[in-house]
């Protein structure tokens, strides 16, 4: 299974949200700007924009707009256990399959069909056991 480059962009900058709020006192300054989190991630900011819009709408990020300096600042949700690996792979990609890209139709997923069911409901069983916050927790990016 190969993730999109997104993926691994968005799993770096909730990494990075998360050693922040982890490294500071928990009030307005635990959040980081769309251009903190790309400097700090190596994400374009272009696509860091996008990915907190899709990790925002799954509520795995909150943001605050200050009218001040015209920046919003986002925020990693307070418990990141109560979200899954699939959960960040599913707001970024859209979808977890792993044989998405196989035509239907197709001869090989016809013959293969059982085969490819068993193993996506594996592979999706261990990705919702596995929380962002033990994921995030356990790798040093």
């Amino acid at each position: 299974m190969q993730l999109k480059r997104d993926t691994d962009f968005a799993l770096r900058m909730l990494f990075c949200l998360k050693q922040h709020r982890d490294n500071t006192e928990i009030d307005e300054s635990n959040g980081l700007t769309l251009t903190e989190i790309a400097a700090q991630t190596g994400v374009p900011r272009i696509v860091a924009k996008r990915i907190c819009e899709c990790l925002q709408a799954k509520k795995v990020l909150f943001v605050s707009y200050n009218q001040e300096d015209d920046e919003k600042t986002f925020y990693s949700a307070g418990d990141l256990s109560a979200f899954s690996l699939l959960d960040v792979i599913e707001a970024v990609e859209g979808t977890g399959r792993l044989f998405a890209a196989f035509s239907r139709s197709s001869s090989m997923y016809k013959n293969c069909k059982d085969q490819i069911l068993k193993i996506q409901k594996k592979t999706e069983n261990i990705l919702s056991k596995t929380s962002l916050d033990s994921f995030l927790s356990t790798n040093q990016m």
